[in-house]
């Protein structure tokens, strides 16, 4: 994996996939970006208050024209990226709408997820999970090592338990953290099915097992093995 400059970590230059790591409130959360199409960018979880340099970088891999919000809590990036994109789309779920319109009306309108899986085919793709409280969305990426995935909220690798007692009371209760782990804690607000959402990731991974793996949160996954590991943290989480 390559860094750049300002920020943005290349998992793949030719095939034009990147992360990004960015910073809100006490929090740090991950970005995930595919090239499809072409020249066209997709865009999950955009991050909020990214420096202009950051933009301008990824200007070099084509140009964005879709952009998700992942589930109702990884919205804080989508007002500004509208405002610098105006002719991009933005993508969300129904019930991840129904809480970003809650917490941030700035964030606007979004187009149904399931238009853009209809758009989408072969090395880059969106699925929208099983998660009916707030909604939850995964996208897969075609590198040169196997398939990059963004596993939104459903995995973490958070090194180290928070700080702050209630919350690591939480983590530890429910077995999110630290390490690569199912973020358990999450999807007790996301889905009110935790067993048919991690089948359902079971099954996807299947089809395309993961050499890359970019949790919402937490450090980008790749060595030998991923994708075996992957699927025993699900199997155990069931």
């Amino acid at each position: 994996m390559e860094q750049t400059p300002h920020g943005w970590t290349i998992l793949d230059r030719d095939a034009g996939v990147l992360s990004y790591a960015y910073t809100y409130g006490g929090g740090s959360a991950n970005a995930f970006v595919a090239r499809y199409g072409g020249d066209k960018l997709l865009v999950l979880s955009p991050p909020c208050k990214l420096p202009e340099a950051a933009f301008k970088e990824l200007e070099e891999f084509g140009t964005v024209e879709s952009v998700v919000a992942t589930n109702g809590f990884h919205h804080l990036g989508q007002a500004e990226w509208k405002q610098r994109f105006p002719e991009a789309t933005f993508y969300a779920s129904p019930a991840a709408v129904k809480r970003i319109k809650k917490k941030n009306p700035a964030a606007g309108e979004f187009v149904p997820l399931s238009q853009l899986v209809q758009r989408l085919a072969g090395d880059v793709g969106v699925i929208e999970a099983p998660a009916d409280k707030c909604g939850e969305t995964w996208a897969y990426a075609k590198t040169a090592s196997g398939y990059a995935w963004y596993a939104s909220d459903t995995l973490a690798n958070i090194p180290r338990l928070p700080k702050a007692l209630p919350v690591k009371l939480l983590m530890k209760w429910t077995k999110s953290a630290p390490g690569y782990r199912v973020f358990s804690l999450a999807l007790k607000f996301m889905a009110s099915d935790k067993p048919r959402l991690l089948r359902a990731m079971q099954d996807a991974l299947r089809a395309r097992p993961p050499t890359i793996v970019v949790p919402a949160h937490g450090g980008i996954l790749a060595h030998d093995g991923l994708a075996d590991e992957t699927q025993r943290l699900l199997a155990s989480a069931l």
